[in-house]
């Protein structure tokens, strides 16, 4: 069994980030690549520091192997964590055992999605010692704390040669009690992310809530649940002036569901205009077109919001139902027109070979968006990621291909990881190129996006960014 070193008031913690950039090899959209600090490690890392802990962060998108070989040898941490998604699972079982290798005492905890979805798979195939199940906040500080292991909840740890998974921890009801993400740990003038998604440099994440209660069937809901929890305006609007004042000048919203309720949303802009704070912001993750209002998206725009993201998915009815969405196309459609009114950019976020597709509602799609006549829109082909009812209905039948991780991302040939219901890749892939071309070759979006580039002083940056687009 690994055990926990007795008990100090201090540890040393290591906090991985690993490198995402080779998602974007060979991708479309690479120039619309997003590059800010982690929020899931500044919130574990001050989560661990409001505890007592001396915690540093080595984000593998800004250091080498050889500059993180440099920290372990220097900082000889106690523990160190890394969190991550499905597609970096391999990234990270890899820096796992480079840690293990260079300083064999450090424990190993790993966090986030993919090990959340398999813990068992993390223990059984890598060099981590323990693994967080779900919201890690609570748990790492304990296995930092030196609680036995056996007395943690939401972890799975290894003992007598077996790999135990402990009972899972309750979500965490009142978020107003998480610490501030630890911000001032990281060297904020290194991440630039590029004009295409922002207007300010370096641009933060916030998140004001957690847990998703809708059941789109691509959706992976194991961390954070699908019961809604938020922090209240205060937090909320607290944690935005900490951010700049840590050096933040633009906020990019996190959440799943900024909007769902719509009251707490519109408080959080009514606060922001009262303490007179100015920043730009953007919803850069989605909200729902069936959770917004006039009075909503017009307090957001007089609140420094000057983008909202719609998960638009789709151009058919018939699809919307399938992949259990819960909205229509016609709310789609009255809530980009309700966000033009209000002033703000529109842009879209559509998926292509969605269960049930067929070349009719994939052109539907395209034609849905040109219609919308979104500021920008992104069409990426449908991955079933590990965990959701789509890829567990996928693997049913034995359309998995393959499991390797690393190729389960947005910009990888799906062609190669499973086999469509109803679709050839051929056939896709050709889909994917008409949306782009019809989308951004239409005379009038050209049109007005070079004037909105030209009094946006970007017009060169565009310009650039286009030609970097593999049409």
């Amino acid at each position: 069994m690994i055990g926990n070193p007795a008990h100090t008031a201090k540890k040393k913690v290591l906090l991985l980030a690993p490198a995402y950039g080779f998602i974007y090899k060979g991708s479309m959209i690479k120039p619309g690549a997003m590059y800010s600090p982690p929020l899931g490690l500044a919130t574990i890392a001050g989560a661990l520091a409001a505890d007592g802990h001396e915690v540093r962060i080595a984000d593998l998108n800004k250091i080498s192997d050889q500059d993180l070989l440099a920290q372990l040898l220097e900082s000889r941490p106690d523990y160190a964590g890394i969190s991550y998604t499905t597609v970096l699972a391999e990234e990270s079982f890899r820096l796992a055992k480079l840690v293990k290798d260079a300083a064999p005492g450090v424990i190993v905890v790993a966090g986030g999605v993919h090990p959340t979805s398999m813990p068992l798979e993390v223990l059984e195939s890598s060099a981590t010692d323990i693994v967080c199940i779900g919201e890690g906040d609570q748990s790492i500080v304990e296995i930092v704390r030196g609680v036995p292991l056996e007395n943690i909840r939401g972890i799975a740890f290894r003992k007598d040669g077996e790999c135990r998974v402990a009972e899972r921890r309750e979500l965490i009801r009142d978020l107003d009690t998480l610490a501030r993400p630890a911000w001032n740990l990281f060297d904020l003038s290194k991440y630039h992310t590029t004009d295409l998604l922002t207007r300010a440099n370096p641009a933060g994440w916030l998140e004001t809530s957690r847990g998703c209660p809708y059941s789109c069937v691509y959706c992976n809901k194991n961390v954070f649940g699908k019961n809604f929890r938020k922090k209240s305006v205060m937090r909320v609007v607290d944690e935005i002036s900490y951010m700049l004042d840590c050096g933040f000048r633009e906020i990019h919203i996190a959440d799943d569901c900024f909007t769902v309720d719509m009251e707490r949303a519109k408080g959080i802009c009514r606060e922001i205009l009262r303490r007179e704070l100015k920043f730009p912001w953007a919803t850069v993750t989605g909200i729902r077109a069936d959770r917004v209002d006039q009075e909503l998206l017009t307090l957001m725009k007089q609140a420094g919001c000057y983008r909202v993201f719609y998960g638009i998915e789709t151009g058919s009815d018939e699809i919307l139902k399938l992949i259990r969405k819960g909205e229509t196309c016609e709310e789609i459609r009255q809530a980009v027109k309700m966000a033009k009114k209000a002033g703000l950019e529109v842009y879209g976020f559509f998926m292509l070979a969605l269960p049930g597709d067929t070349e009719t509602t994939m052109r539907q799609t395209i034609d849905f968006a040109k219609e919308l006549d979104l500021d920008m829109a992104k069409a990426a082909i449908t991955i079933p990621l590990p965990s959701t009812p789509y890829f567990e209905e996928l693997d049913k039948a034995g359309r998995i291909k393959a499991k390797e991780w690393s190729k389960y991302n947005l910009y990888f040939p799906a062609k190669e990881l499973y086999d469509h219901p109803t679709l050839d890749w051929k056939t896709v892939e050709d889909y994917q190129r008409k949306f782009y071309r019809e989308f951004y070759f239409r005379p009038g979006f050209i049109v007005k996006r070079f004037f909105s580039s030209l009094a946006a002083g970007r017009l060169l940056s565009d310009i650039k960014s286009f030609l970097q687009i593999k049409w």
